[in-house]
């Protein structure tokens, strides 16, 4: 053998290396479904495989028989199978990649799932969960997007029912069923599902269930918080919702209610007569107005009346309170006025200041949201600026910061001599009017000058 063929000889052996080398390193590719594994009947699914860098031919094979192949760009092919069927193409799938001569290995395989139910709807509601007896509701149903289906028929259930309350026929993802004026009997678990029109018997899953509580039949219980109503943020909170002592059930289920929040925060079924809810490192977003209910577990149809709200701040600054005048912010002297101060439904008193005194002029409780000070018979030296605080129900100690400044102005009044004068000189004149007339009609004319 002369040496230029053992030359070439090596340099064949040597790719021949190279070849079976990068055969034995190409990568795997990824196989993955959309929307999901899952599908119901007759819904369209697309098989996706991503390959190594530089990728230009994928196959895909079901259940170890080659099924398709293509050429596609950016290491990505879509294989879609439409109108899948649970005897056809409930299979196991796999796929591998090529450049130029070579293949990878096959990808991990996919199960393929084909389902007689479609995917379960989402339902929520509004105005919320619990309610007072006449409320409106509104029950929305809303399904996934199908490229299967068209329109469909949304149902709403109610347990313990055989047949669904309602029906309702659309081509929109979603739909929407009214509750007008429910009663306590309304209370309840609902849900909904929907079906495909053109396969009746192709229909979801039930949704989620929505718990309907309707208030008004129980005394309502009370609610309080600990450390108190007002917390700086991370600082742990005890809400304690307590049955009235008229109220002889037992076996009782509270649920704890935030303003603005549909859902319940929190259902408990303690062993005696009140439950404790924690709120746990509490932040400025659990600032708001609680409440809280209780029903009977063997009567859930009977439930209470919503406790008194209870608001709760979480910050480190307290909020200013604002002072206003009544009648007005100018009045004259001798006229009675009041300040009116309003603060947060949780200040237990108010207190009156005047720049320029350091005494409290007047403290006054809170009624309502607010105090009423009253300023009797006002003179020249009421004028300046006056300023409201409140105070904690918490610590008697703790106070917020004065309201905005309120200047006052008392005009000075005429003096009432000054006034009777006026009066006396025009009764006068008056009086002495009336004279000359009385003398002129008495007496005839009067000549002015001598006869022609």
């Amino acid at each position: 053998m002369g040496p230029t063929v053992a030359i070439l000889l090596s340099i064949g052996l040597g790719l021949n290396w190279v070849m079976r080398a990068q055969m034995a390193t190409l990568p795997r590719p990824t196989l993955w479904a959309l929307p999901s594994p899952v599908v119901p009947k007759g819904a369209d699914v697309t098989l996706r495989c991503q390959g190594h860098l530089g990728s230009d031919r994928f196959q895909l094979w079901k259940d170890g028989e080659l099924r398709e192949e293509r050429h596609a760009s950016w290491q990505l092919a879509e294989f879609v199978l439409r109108k899948v069927d649970d005897v056809r193409d409930a299979r196991s799938y796999s796929c591998c990649s090529g450049q130029g001569p070579w293949w990878s290995e096959l990808s991990e395989p996919l199960v393929l799932v084909v389902t007689d139910l479609f995917p379960k709807p989402t339902v929520w509601v509004h105005p919320g969960l619990v309610v007072a007896p006449g409320a409106n509701l509104t029950l929305w149903c809303s399904r996934p997007k199908l490229s299967a289906i068209e329109e469909v028929t949304f149902s709403l259930w109610k347990a313990g029912t055989q047949e669904p309350l309602q029906q309702k026929r659309s081509a929109e993802p979603w739909t929407s069923f009214l509750l007008p004026s429910v009663r306590p009997e309304s209370a309840g678990s609902y849900s909904c599902t929907y079906r495909d029109e053109r396969a009746s018997a192709t229909r979801s899953e039930s949704s989620d269930a929505l718990e309907l509580v309707v208030t008004g039949s129980l005394p309502k219980p009370s609610l309080s918080a600990l450390p108190g109503l007002i917390v700086e943020p991370g600082t742990h909170v005890t809400l304690q919702c307590r049955q009235p002592l008229q109220s002889s059930l037992w076996r009782v289920t509270f649920i704890l209610l935030k303003v603005g929040t549909p859902q319940p925060l929190q259902i408990q079924s303690p062993a005696g007569t009140s439950a404790d809810f924690p709120l746990l490192s509490v932040r400025a977003q659990d600032t708001g107005n609680y409440s809280c209910v209780y029903y009977g577990r063997m009567a859930p149809n009977q439930v209470s009346e919503p406790s008194e709200i209870l608001e709760i701040w979480v910050t480190d600054v307290l909020p200013k309170p604002s002072l206003s005048a009544w009648p007005r912010l100018e009045i004259a002297s001798g006229a009675n006025m009041m300040l009116l101060c309003w603060g947060p439904l949780w200040a237990t008193r108010f207190v009156l200041w005047k720049e320029g005194d350091e005494t409290i002029l007047q403290t006054v409780d809170t009624t309502q949201d607010g105090a009423q000070f009253s300023l009797s018979y006002v003179i020249p030296e009421h004028s300046g600026s006056y300023r409201c605080s409140y105070q904690l129900d918490t610590n008697g100690s703790v106070w917020t910061q004065h309201s905005e400044p309120l200047e006052l102005i008392v005009r000075v009044s005429e003096p009432r001599y000054t006034l009777i004068v006026t009066l006396s000189c025009v009764a006068f004149l008056c009086l002495l009017l009336c004279l000359l007339l009385l003398e002129f009609f008495c007496h005839g004319s009067i000549p002015v000058g001598p006869h022609l």
